[in-house]
This record gives C-alpha cells, sequence and structure tokens, in this order.
C-alpha cells in the first residue's frame, strides 16, 4: 500500500502551541509568493482546506482581489505578476516589494500567518533569505508594541548544488524565526491546520 506522506513536520502538540500565540483578530493567511506556479498551487490547496481564497488571479470571480496592494480575509498574491512587477525587477531578484508587503502584513492585525516562498538558483538573488530575514526583523520591530505577530511559514525551493545552498538559506529563515518545511504543499497545509484550528 503506498505510503502517506505527513501533511507537515509539525506536531499537533506544536500546531496547538503556535494556535495559542495568536490573538483573537489574526484569523487569515496571507501568502507573498514571488513566482505564479506556487502562487496557483497555494490557491488550490487553501480552497480546498479553508475556504474561499482572495487573489488577483482567484479561481472565482467574486474572489478577485480588486485593490492589488490591499489583502482582504485569506489572500494570496504572485509578486512577480505583471500586476506588480510593471517598471521594476522581478522579485526573486530585487526584493523591495515583497519587503514593504511583509511590513504590511506583519501590521495587519488579521494577519495569523505570513507564506514564503524562497527560490535559488542562477537568476535568482544571490542571498534570497537574508532579505526576508531582514524584512521580518524589521517588522518585528516596528509591531513589537502590539499584542499580535503574525507565524512566518517558509520552504526554500532549490537545492545544495545551487549557488546560494538551500541548508544555508533554510537556517538563515530559521535563524529570523521562521518555521522552515520541505515544500510548498506543505508550508500550505500547515497554515490551514493552524487556521482551522
Amino acid at each position: 500500500s503506498a505510503k502517506t506522506l505527513p501533511r507537515h513536520p509539525l506536531r499537533d502538540t506544536e500546531v496547538n502551541r503556535l494556535v495559542a500565540n495568536l490573538s483573537g483578530t489574526q484569523k487569515f493567511v496571507r501568502g507573498l509568493y514571488s513566482g505564479g506556479t506556487f502562487s496557483y498551487e497555494a490557491l488550490l490547496l487553501l480552497e480546498n482546506d479553508i475556504g474561499p481564497v482572495n487573489s488577483p488571479s482567484s479561481l472565482k470571480k467574486e474572489q478577485k482581489l480588486t485593490n492589488i496592494w490591499s489583502s482582504k480575509g485569506n489572500t494570496v498574491l504572485d509578486l512577480g505578476d505583471d500586476l506588480f512587477t510593471r517598471g521594476r525587477p522581478h522579485p526573486m531578484i530585487d526584493h523591495r516589494l515583497r519587503h514593504d508587503r511583509i511590513l504590511q502584513e506583519a501590521g495587519d492585525q488579521e494577519t495569523a500567518i505570513i507564506l514564503l516562498d524562497v527560490v535559488i538558483g542562477y537568476g535568482s538573488h544571490h542571498n534570497p533569505a537574508r532579505e526576508v530575514a531582514v524584512s521580518i526583523n524589521a517588522a518585528r520591530e516596528l509591531a513589537k508594541n502590539n499584542n499580535f505577530a503574525p507565524i512566518y511559514i517558509a520552504f526554500v525551493c532549490g537545492t545544495q548544488n545551487d549557488p546560494q545552498n538551500q541548508l544555508q538559506q533554510e537556517e538563515i529563515l530559521r535563524g529570523a524565526g521562521v518555521i522552515v518545511v520541505e515544500n510548498n504543499t506543505q508550508a500550505v497545509r500547515l497554515a490551514s491546520d493552524i487556521i482551522s484550528r
């Protein structure tokens, strides 16, 4: 019989502990992806697990995000979409757009989880995890007087042979307090489990 893979690496007790740290207002997932494939996969999985998800490229027109600069409810964004990249470099190379959005979402008392992909390899930023870590630390600093803080979940798409080195990138993310999982599916399923508790 086929071996069923775990939904994600966290045990129930760990998921419950994460949920216990959220404030009553924190209810939603905000996916800030740098690529379309992962953001679309996240949309499909989240819709299946937790219900409607808003996005500029939503599956249903009633969930189409009319103002891409402001999330509402559960929201998944592909920041590499032409809507966001007009006149600026792609977020796999230039992190500024995602930096600003991380600060924005982290400052929203409805944000429970921020989902992130870190894509490495030739053609990507030479150290994207450090860029993400800088943004998360900046968001923490800005929000230190708030009684809420989002949970960050991320995965690194790449290998140890990539110039940025997958394991080193994962270490940098963990150092910034990010829950690092193996792939997008695990990241999204963990987010779903936290949201639906």
